[in-house]
């Protein structure tokens, strides 16, 4: 039986919770200290609506300033993709496709056809609905981008990524199957757990 949109919400917003607490802590505890850079951002900004620069020269500049932030922030990056890859995609993978949310509401991930959940599955899920591809695209681009197109190429993949994601959450409130484009790709469903 399919799992219901409310026991879906309510999952994910418990493993939300989860998450951002965990991260938050992890936060708290190793944060690089990007005070110089933001304030050289800031700064430009200024430069930019006074009128002092024109745009390229503020695409330019801020782009190298994102991308040097980006690198400051690449250890926190790596954590971000290691936790949802255990919590996430290794969790389900050995607790029956549910997450601590997911255990909560009473629901599980299943593959299509009840075939065997892989972490495959699970892997392609979450490069869709848990910004794992984003993730994975900063750390990437901030290494192999050069400065000058940092800026747009994390921009675009941004909002790539919120596409897909607002593209999922549109299909589970509104297909019959309650399937969203992360469901689709990985050939998943969510079903009722008992």
């Amino acid at each position: 039986m399919k799992a219901s949109l409310k026991k879906r919400m309510t999952a994910y917003l418990i493993d939300i919770i989860i998450m951002l607490a965990i991260l938050g802590l992890i936060n708290i505890l190793y944060k690089p200290d990007n005070t110089s850079l933001n304030n050289n951002l800031n700064l430009l900004t200024l430069s930019y609506a006074s009128g002092d620069i024109n745009f390229i020269q503020y695409l330019t500049q801020s782009s190298e300033l994102y991308k040097q932030i980006d690198l400051n922030n690449i250890i926190i990056n790596i954590i971000n993709v290691i936790y949802i890859i255990s919590y996430f995609i290794v969790l389900p993978y050995f607790n029956n496709g549910q997450t601590i949310g997911k255990k909560i509401a009473d629901i599980n991930v299943r593959a299509t056809s009840n075939g065997k959940l892989t972490i495959t599955k699970l892997f392609i899920r979450n490069l869709i609905i848990n910004g794992l591809f984003y993730l994975i695209a900063v750390i990437i681009c901030s290494l192999l981008v050069p400065a000058n197109y940092y800026f747009i190429t994390v921009t675009i993949l941004g909002i790539i990524q919120i596409g897909l994601i607002l593209a999922s959450m549109f299909m589970v409130i509104y297909r019959k199957d309650k399937k969203g484009l992360h469901d689709l790709i990985a050939r998943t469903w969510v079903a009722s757990a008992k």
